[in-house]
């Protein structure tokens, strides 16, 4: 079933504060911030939470921040692309107000997105003229594209963005277990 469309609002100072707020809680670095928006505004996805954790995985390694956005904190694709990552992400779903957004993506290197249907937080964004960052519509290739051809095509899209910067790669580990004796 398709998500509920999100309204995108012009963005105003209120907005801005929303914003500011965000990135400071979460520690979001925008010269180095790339966007995994992983909803699907369709009845069939472009692409599955795997293939999206592989993308966002490869470029985590490169040093990138990557923040998955969405509708909802508990809607199954947003938390199923964290869920199989194997390196730390933001994870944004749900947390990101309609006001904001715009900002958010304006601030991004990259966002990686299902699609761009109408009802989509993407569409509304661009038709707000609100971002001149690069995108990559998954739902615009072929559905058989492997993820090793969108990393490449993301690498490209990074590398030519002016001030934007991978940082040091980050990978989140789990405490090891220790028997007490």
């Amino acid at each position: 079933m398709p998500n509920e469309p999100s309204v995108v609002t012009r963005p105003d100072a209120a907005h801005d504060d929303e914003y500011d707020e965000l990135a400071a809680f979460h520690g979001i670095e925008r010269e180095r911030l790339v966007l995994i928006h992983p909803d699907s505004h369709r009845d069939a996805p472009a692409w599955g939470p795997d293939r999206y954790a592989d993308v966002a995985d490869q470029l985590a390694a490169d040093g990138w921040q990557i923040a998955i956005v969405g509708d909802a904190p508990d809607h199954g694709r947003t938390g199923a692309v964290l869920g199989a990552m194997q390196t730390a992400a933001l994870f944004l779903a749900g947390a990101v107000t309609p006001g904001a957004l715009p900002r958010l993506i304006a601030h991004a290197r990259l966002l990686v997105c299902d699609d761009a249907a109408a009802s989509s937080p993407l569409a509304a964004v661009r038709a707000l003229g609100a971002s001149g960052t690069p995108q990559i519509v998954l739902a615009e290739h072929p559905r058989d594209t492997g993820s090793d051809t969108i990393v490449a095509r993301a690498r490209a899209l990074l590398s030519s963005t002016g001030d934007a910067h991978p940082g040091n790669p980050f990978t989140l580990h789990m405490p090891a277990t220790h028997e007490s004796a």
